[in-house]
């Protein structure tokens, strides 16, 4: 059994570790170029008017104008509900695509960024996730992003062999998104863990419901990310990030 400690709060006999993945392990700044990318095929592939480029950035969550994240945007929704917004707004265009052929244009992105030179590990993740490989702790992946690009990104960051399950949405996934605690009971179900052993770490109170509407599991919530301490109502405890972390 692990014990975790943090924020002078000691959590005891933990089976299973559920992260969150951008702003918590990832900086989310890597999807910046990957927008601009986007962008870029969109209005190249079909046609579209200039102004388009700029109006694609910002319903991806991209100030078109500084080129940073917009805080609270889309860009923090998931990925299946940013292909399918984007398919509505080529509709403005007459572009007619399914949501299957948008995801494949999407992975194309994926395949043409060379994310190892945007992906980074925030400072601490690197050696929490080696202390925790010398336990019998399961480490998991809850993200809002689909399976596949996020195993590229775990990838990138040369992080994804520290995990057990990877665990995003996609079309044909069965499970909800956070809050609903359907991703962390599913882990919990296939890797055989008393759900109770869990805790959850993320960057989101949608990270804490997860686990609070799974059974009151514990959370940790971190400030990396998006959320101030304000916004995560439902963290047990609050810390500056993973690197606040020891394993006993």
């Amino acid at each position: 059994m692990v014990s975790i400690v943090c924020g002078g709060r000691k959590f005891q006999d933990i089976e299973l570790i559920g992260f969150d993945k951008d702003g918590t392990l990832l900086d989310i700044s890597m999807y910046v170029p990957v927008m601009q990318k986007r962008a870029e095929i969109l209005v190249e592939k079909y046609e579209l008017p200039d102004e388009a480029y700029n109006e694609i950035l910002e319903l991806m969550g991209v100030d078109p104008e500084n080129k940073t994240i917009i805080k609270g945007g889309p860009i923090h929704v998931q990925r299946v509900e940013n292909i399918k917004h984007t398919r509505e707004y080529l509709r403005k265009y007459s572009v007619t695509i399914s949501v299957g052929e948008l995801s494949e244009i999407f992975n194309q992105v994926d395949d043409q960024v060379d994310f190892s030179d945007y992906i980074k590990p925030f400072p601490g993740v690197i050696k929490l996730l080696e202390e925790l490989d010398k336990t019998d702790v399961k480490i998991v992946l809850f993200t809002l992003d689909s399976t596949e690009p996020a195993e590229k990104h775990l990838t990138s960051a040369k992080i994804k062999d520290h995990f057990d399950m990877i665990l995003g949405l996609d079309v044909d996934s069965p499970y909800q998104p956070k809050p609903a605690p359907d991703m962390l009971q599913y882990a919990c179900k296939l890797l055989e863990v008393d759900i109770t052993k869990t805790i959850v770490i993320g960057d989101d109170d949608r990270d804490m419901l997860m686990g609070k509407n799974a059974g009151n599991v514990s959370t940790i919530g971190v400030l990396s990310g998006k959320c101030s301490e304000k916004e995560l109502k439902n963290a047990d405890v609050i810390i500056q990030s993973v690197a606040d972390i020891k394993v006993k």
